[in-house]
């Protein structure tokens, strides 16, 4: 298939050709869109991950604010015992 890129800047294409290491402009700009493919899909999992952890991290917060409370109130109840 046949694609035509009429109006790209040189310094993009120079750029792309020293990020990729191709030779060409038209390989340099063909590596750079499956790159930016493959990218997409690691940026997708990240974010995925990055939710999960949170919500772990969230959730490990209530537990040590919990225990907390609950350290605090044994110590109130067993110092009203002494």
């Amino acid at each position: 298939m046949l694609v035509k890129i009429q109006d790209m800047d040189e310094s993009t294409v120079e750029m792309l050709k020293a990020i990729t290491g191709k030779r060409t402009g038209s390989g340099a700009v063909e590596a750079a869109a499956i790159d930016y493919i493959a990218q997409c899909d690691t940026i997708k999992r990240l974010r995925e991950q990055e939710a999960s952890l949170t919500a772990r991290l969230e959730a490990a917060e209530r537990t040590i604010q919990r225990a907390r409370a609950a350290a605090s109130e044994l110590l109130e109840r067993t110092g009203q015992l002494i």
